[in-house]
């Protein structure tokens, strides 16, 4: 079991600065900030800034160095798909933090035929997991739903209130609140769909010159993944302390992020292949990919092995 110990002031004078881009404060990105204030990242030489930013300005911050690391994996899998010269190291969230909100007459995903669903945007994470769950209740996402892009979470529980669709995807907190309003939280999509939602990815140019900054955070996430599983009272805390959220919402994140944090942070390759093959398609990307293209899980692994 792993215990955080006191860093001395001496150590920080020493430390390598770096900056990882993630999209906002939430369950999927955690498990880095627990890391940070847990001296994890301290202990293995680094110190590690975290920067809210939308996932384009990661994506272009990464290719020009401004950041070292980004969080939003499906779309660093899509870039590095389309020969950006970025991979992913380790997954934060292999199951989606999205639940399909329904209006109370909707008892089964199939009830969504000729339904209007809201969706963020076509090809985005949320995208392809809905696609996942309508084809396994044999419906064609296509032709058998009609999918409206409607960006964010709060647009889409606002379009969802007001009637403008039967059905959408929402993560905490909008999915709370729209089955106090009377709607059904139908389904979680993550019960069904295996799906690299949040990671860490880096620049091909880090893993060639700087393993040992990839390794050192690699293996800060492990080891705070292993530490917030085991013990639930401080995450939570922590948790709360990190998003001023309240604590039935910070526990019910907590539980979600349990059963979303791969232990080894490595996800299996038939969850990578849906978004690989969504980005060949949209992006009319000429094929076959092979998988080492956008992924690296030798620091998982390595990390994993270190005592």
């Amino acid at each position: 079991m792993f215990s955080p110990r006191p860093i001395l002031p001496a150590e920080l004078s020493v430390l390598e600065e770096v900056k990882i881009g993630y999209t906002s404060p939430s369950i999927s990105a955690f498990p880095i900030e627990f890391a940070r204030r847990k001296g994890f990242f301290r202990e293995e030489g680094l110190s590690v800034l975290i920067i809210v930013m939308r996932t384009s300005v990661i994506m272009n911050a990464l290719l020009t160095r401004g950041i070292e690391c980004g969080t939003p994996t499906t779309s660093l899998i899509r870039g590095a798909a389309s020969d950006l010269p970025l991979k992913t190291v380790a997954v934060l969230t292999a199951r989606p933090d999205y639940f399909l909100v329904v209006r109370k007459e909707i008892k089964s995903p199939r009830d969504l035929k000729g339904k209007k669903i809201g969706i963020g945007t076509f090809g985005a994470a949320a995208d392809i997991a809905l696609r996942i769950v309508l084809r396994q209740e044999s419906l064609d996402p296509d032709r058998d739903v009609i999918r409206l892009q409607m960006g964010g979470g709060d647009s889409r529980f606002a379009a969802l209130a007001a009637g403008a669709v039967e059905a959408t995807v929402l993560n905490f907190p909008y999915n709370l609140q729209a089955e106090k309003m009377g709607f059904n939280n139908l389904l979680w999509l993550g019960e069904r769909v295996e799906m690299p939602l949040s990671g860490l990815g880096v620049r091909d140019e880090t893993i060639q010159k700087n393993p040992g900054q990839v390794l050192g955070l690699v293996r800060g996430l492990y080891r705070a993944v292993v530490f917030a599983k085991a013990h639930p009272e401080d995450t939570v805390q922590t948790f709360m302390d990190w998003t001023k959220i309240d604590r039935e919402l910070a526990t019910k994140s907590f539980e979600l992020g349990k059963k979303s944090w791969p232990d080894n942070l490595i996800i299996s390759d038939a969850a990578i292949r849906p978004v690989v093959e969504q980005a060949q398609t949209e992006l009319k990307l000429k094929g076959p990919i092979a998988l080492d293209k956008v992924r690296d899980w030798s620091f998982a692994r390595k990390a994993r092995n270190m005592k």
